[in-house]
């Protein structure tokens, strides 16, 4: 469909743009064909005149006084043979003069005019790929809210099969209630956000509050922690204190923990990952390094696209390429980008760059 919209709107904007050339052309042949007329006119006064002359003896004596009015833009003169009629010199210059006024005129006019079907034709092409990157975006932030939806979702599930197993201690029961109970207030947060951001703009940011990035990497690493107790994962956080932004709350925590479940999901156990918070006077740094095997090269310039998944023979569980796409995302809706470092075998740092607020 958007092929055919693309072909039927290229085919629009190619005959505007024809019609706008032919009309330029067809004024301008136009104003030619009409000097050479004029001149031409010119050319047949004299040829008339001089037959009068030739064929009036009285006519031939004054052709100033007999000739003037109905010819004048002619000139006769005295030769060695009579009077002679010759095209006035001025009268020639004034109508070459006009014409290049006029032609001017219409090339300027077809300029303008061509100018303005240009304009109309890309604002309507600009138009309709707003249109179908609107589209896009919302098709990609419905699939985002899904992927994001999916952790708790998944971690309901296994703690509810476990709730089944038989001889389940009455310690391990409470325990896994109470993750239930933290997971569903998550769900719950997530839906309310989606909702709310779908009810506006899908692209737009909630509520801004100031942030400190070291105590709200703590949380959501802590969160983290929670969900992956019980593999062989270290999550180690530090920086300096009293980092701060503006921004949305939940934009930012989505944004870390991303990176910090793409570092878990990519690295074989035991799994080691560290966020580092680095303060600067005009930009925040927050680096989440881990010791993978790293990104080739040759995918580092697309491992950012949306549903892009590097994933290997060695991911158990390869993600559906909307985490680090949503991370950049992210990052760009707190006024921020994302840096990359990586070399295959040798882990991978990503790295928030966020604009500093001090007050």
């Amino acid at each position: 469909m958007r092929n055919r919209l693309g072909l039927l709107y290229g085919i629009l904007v190619a005959l505007l743009l024809t019609i706008g050339v032919w009309w330029v052309y067809f004024l301008t042949d136009q104003g030619q064909v009409n000097t050479e007329y004029r001149l031409q006119k010119l050319n047949t006064d004299r040829l008339h005149a001089s037959f009068l002359i030739q064929a009036d003896p009285r006519i031939a004596a004054d052709p100033d006084h007999w000739l003037g009015k109905a010819f004048p833009q002619l000139e006769f003169r005295r030769g060695a043979t009579g009077w002679e009629a010759h095209v006035d010199p001025e009268a020639a210059r004034v109508i070459r003069a006009e014409a290049h006024r006029t032609s001017n005129m219409f090339l300027y006019e077809g300029l303008v005019f061509l100018a303005l079907l240009a304009a109309g034709s890309t604002i309507l092409v600009l138009s309709v790929r707003s249109e179908q990157r609107f589209k896009q975006a919302r098709e990609l932030f419905l699939a985002g809210a899904t992927h994001e939806l999916k952790t708790p979702l998944a971690s309901l599930r296994l703690y509810a099969e476990t709730l089944g197993r038989p001889g389940l201690k009455p310690d391990d029961r409470q325990r896994i209630q109470g993750r239930m109970v933290q997971d569903v207030s998550r769900l719950e947060a997530l839906v309310d956000e989606v909702l709310a951001m779908s009810a506006d703009d899908a692209f737009e940011q909630g509520v801004a509050v100031m942030l400190d990035l070291l105590e709200e990497a703590q949380v959501v690493a802590e969160d983290l922690r929670r969900d992956v107790a019980e593999r062989e994962i270290t999550i180690n956080t530090g920086g300096a204190p009293g980092a701060r932004i503006w921004g949305n709350r939940t934009t930012f925590s989505l944004a870390l923990r991303n990176l910090l479940v793409n570092a878990i999901r990519h690295c074989p156990a035991p799994v080691s990952v560290s966020v580092t918070i680095e303060a600067g006077r005009h930009w925040h740094r927050i680096s989440v390094q881990d010791d993978g095997p790293g990104i080739p090269r040759r995918l580092q310039s697309k491992i950012f696209d949306c549903f892009f998944s590097g994933c290997n023979d060695r991911d158990s569980s390869p993600g559906a390429g909307l985490g680090l796409y949503l991370v950049q995302r992210n990052v760009a809706g707190l006024g921020g980008h994302v840096e990359l470092q990586s070399d295959e075998g040798a882990g991978s740092t990503f790295t928030m760059v966020l604009p500093a607020r001090t007050k």
